[in-house]
């Protein structure tokens, strides 16, 4: 029945619409019935669609939840004890004038 009302449609030249117009089924179920029989007698679509595996489980994987101390806050400064000096650091320091204050403590080695 289908396969002579498409034939009948597209001898037509009319859109799916204009040619569902008045009869007992939509322009919708024309055009699926269309392509359900262009894709083969059993409707196979070109897409292919991915269906779950009867008797397959999902594998879950468990994970540890470590919960770590906080952070050390850091310091805000730091006094350093070299060849008896005192050497205060301050966060933001000029790092080349503290290695040149390191150098000369050591004897400019």
């Amino acid at each position: 029945m289908w396969v002579e009302r498409i034939e009948e449609w597209t001898r037509s030249g009319q859109s799916a619409t204009e040619f569902a117009e008045g009869k007992p089924y939509t322009s919708g179920t024309l055009t699926w019935a269309a392509s359900r029989l262009r894709n083969g007698p059993r409707g196979k679509s070109k897409r292919r669609v991915m269906q779950p595996r009867v008797g397959r489980q999902a594998k879950i994987q468990m994970a540890e939840v470590v919960r770590r101390p906080p952070r050390a806050v850091a310091a805000e400064s730091l006094v350093l004890e070299i060849a008896g000096a005192r050497v205060l650091v301050q966060r933001g320091f000029d790092r080349t004038l503290l290695r040149d204050v390191l150098l000369a403590l050591r004897g400019g080695k």
